[in-house]
């Protein structure tokens, strides 16, 4: 009996001790599940400080961007494109320039030009504010991973978010924004507006990409596709161009930086 006694302590002692094991490793398991995969507060979180930074490092920027609407409906199809060079100093001053347009007046005037004052606008301090990606602005949850293809053909692995506004306006919308795991930038947003950009839009929705120019990401496009009050679909497209002078200063931790300045696309 004694012997049988001991016998089943010794059992009870492995089995509590195996017990505390798998909790010891269950723990650890799950840590090392958080740090591959944070939640999807914490991303945006992250994400809002790295873009601080970012935007505190951009000095200067040029670019050569085309505006072009192209409609099929009432009345046949018909194409505007306007050319307008960007210029940006930091901290938040933006040039927009109308260089060129050709088309229908009326697409021209009521439509692109309309999409760069509303640029302009969304630039402002104040509506920059009421756009970000933030706690008090959205509701965010974390819904998978992706590789997101780059102009370059590399791919960028990234934290699928789901978000959904608590404002409704013209700058905020509903979708999903792709988040860099490498270094928290947004390398995707696809939607539709929280609240319809313009009159003769009823429906719409975009999809916006981003491409990185040393530590920083600027816009590489934008898609957006409507369905018009009067009948009809209409595609706006931006094309952001190859950013010919880009002057920013590297990120280094502890929030140091070091100026560097690219004065080629792609450098």
């Amino acid at each position: 009996m004694r012997c049988l006694a001991m016998a089943v302590s010794g059992l009870l002692a492995v089995s509590v001790g195996g017990a505390q094991s798998l909790k010891d490793a269950g723990i650890a398991v799950a840590a090392a599940d958080a740090a591959l995969h944070p939640a999807a507060a914490e991303i945006v979180v992250r994400m809002l400080e790295m873009n601080r930074q970012r935007l505190a490092a951009l000095e200067h920027y040029e670019s050569e961007r085309t505006y072009r609407v192209d409609y099929k409906g009432t009345g046949g199809e018909h194409r505007a494109e306007m050319r307008v060079h960007a210029e940006y100093t930091g901290p938040d001053r933006k040039r927009l320039t109308v260089v060129g347009e050709s088309g229908p007046k009326f697409l021209c005037d009521k439509v692109l030009r309309r999409l760069v004052e509303s640029e302009r606008e969304a630039g402002e301090q104040s509506n920059r504010t009421e756009t970000t990606l933030g706690s008090e602005n959205y509701a965010a949850e974390l819904v998978g991973e992706e590789t997101v293809a780059q102009a370059d053909g590399a791919g960028v692995r990234a934290w699928v978010l789901r978000v959904t506004p608590k404002v409704d306006n013209q700058f905020t919308y509903r979708g999903r924004v792709w988040v860099s795991e490498d270094d928290y930038a947004v390398v995707r947003v696809e939607g539709e507006p929280a609240k319809s950009p313009s009159w003769w839009i009823n429906r719409a929705r975009f999809d916006s990409r981003y491409v990185r120019r040393g530590e920083v990401w600027l816009p590489a496009s934008n898609v957006s596709s409507s369905h018009v009050r009067i009948g009809g679909e209409a595609t706006l497209t931006i094309d952001y161009g190859t950013y010919a002078v880009v002057a920013a200063r590297a990120l280094k931790a502890g929030g140091e930086s070091a100026e560097i300045r690219t004065a080629a696309a792609g450098r």
